[in-house]
């Protein structure tokens, strides 16, 4: 059994005062799975650091979409991903139906992207005051309210999440932040609400729909604290990291699962952001071939770069993002329609376009070998990064001599 423990004290990343009362087979999956999570962070770490700043804002539009559409469906809204961008550009309601719990989704987002805009990592803040000028969704009744509730979650995330303890991995603050989101009135799963309805000689058992939890809160401000904490180079919204699956076990045994979980969907997370960058990092570095022909068009690489990251806009939304007129956003609209690269689809009335992926190349060669190239300097410090990781992790894999 490996017994990979990363600091001085093993019991400080295991999740109950007691080790002894974990089994072998829990403990030995569950420093597996930080291991793995722990590999992925010093991955993306080394990324975000060394990666050029272009593919880098592809990157951060995609994850302010993703983060606003993750905090939309955590607050009980239903909705494809077409609807979202034709709501977004004002032309639809984000829902047909009228949902119980769902606040005005304006609010929220509106909240949500004022505060990607005080990111301290510059491409996702800098990214975010931009579609805070695109962002045309219609204003409901109740948006005040709505905007209170958004602010209030934020300002009691902040103060869960100012509480846990900066560490060199987030193993023990993950812990902690899950088992004070159990303590807490807004971001607890509600009880199960089971209604009993009698027809004749039949029974129907009914569960109520629950209040939705705004864990995005919560994901925004423990991607900071990592940021704060020197875990990661950049500060991050993580959605989908908070697993309310994981926040009331109370037993031992059961606490280790939870924290396998907690520690692979951290791991999962982190995966995902390292996709998204290297799916940018592949687009970006396509875009000189694709438009070294084109030099009256110098914003077309600009705006598929952004439909890429966040996806469809309608034309007064691009003009804000790429600070154009709307003559030159229709030369730049026409020039790329013409030659296949922009995908275009009318929503009440509205043009909204996307962008088009290229064709293979000819030649047959992977758009891998065509990706970004980093300097020689940054690489040492990238290999040298690593191999400080990889030496810590030997160090301690196996401190009192225990096999395989």
């Amino acid at each position: 059994m490996i017994l990979l423990d990363f600091i001085v004290q093993p019991a400080n990343f295991l999740p109950v005062a007691n080790p002894e009362s974990l089994s072998p087979r829990v403990i030995e999956a569950l420093c597996a799975a930080q291991a793995e999570a722990a590999q992925v962070l010093g991955r993306l770490d080394g990324i975000l650091k060394f990666c050029p700043p272009e593919p880098l804002r592809i990157a951060a539009a995609r994850i302010i979409r993703e983060t606003l559409v993750a905090a939309l469906r955590q607050e009980g809204h239903q909705f494809t991903d077409a609807r979202f961008h034709a709501w977004f550009a004002g032309l639809v309601p984000l829902s047909e139906e009228a949902l119980r719990f769902a606040p005005a989704p304006r609010a929220i987002v509106e909240t949500l992207l004022l505060e990607l805009a005080h990111s301290s990592w510059q491409p996702l803040a800098e990214t975010a005051a931009g579609f805070q000028t695109a962002f045309l969704a219609l204003r409901e009744p109740d948006d005040r309210h709505a905007r209170e509730a958004a602010e209030a979650a934020i300002a009691e995330a902040r103060a869960i999440v100012a509480t846990l303890k900066p560490a060199p991995l987030p193993y023990t603050a993950l812990g902690a932040l899950h088992r004070a989101i159990g303590q807490s009135i807004r971001f607890a799963q509600a009880e199960r609400s089971i209604d009993t309805i009698a027809i004749d000689n039949i029974e129907l058992v009914l569960e109520r729909p629950r209040p939705p939890s705004p864990r995005w809160a919560i994901e925004l401000a423990f991607g900071r604290h990592m940021r704060i904490s020197d875990m990661l180079y950049a500060d991050l919204p993580l959605p989908g990291l908070i697993r309310l699956d994981t926040v009331t076990l109370e037993n031992d045994e059961d606490l280790g699962f939870g924290a396998i979980l907690q520690a692979k969907t951290l791991k999962d997370c982190l995966i995902h952001i390292l996709q998204i960058i290297d799916e940018a990092a592949r687009y970006h570095a396509e875009l000189p071939n694709r438009y070294a022909a084109r030099r009256g068009n110098s914003r077309a690489p600009l705006l598929c770069g952004v439909l890429t990251g966040f996806g469809p806009l309608r034309s007064s939304q691009i003009e804000h993002l790429i600070g154009a007129t709307r003559l030159g956003v229709r030369a730049i609209i026409k020039a790329l329609a013409d030659t296949g690269e922009l995908g275009v689809e009318t929503v009440a009335g509205v043009k909204l376009y996307s962008a088009r992926r290229p064709q293979p190349l000819s030649n047959g060669a992977p758009i891998a070998d065509e990706r970004h190239h980093f300097s020689s300097a940054a690489i040492d410090a990238y290999d040298a990064s690593m191999s400080h990781i990889d030496a810590l992790l030997a160090r301690h894999a196996n401190p009192s001599g225990a096999k395989n």
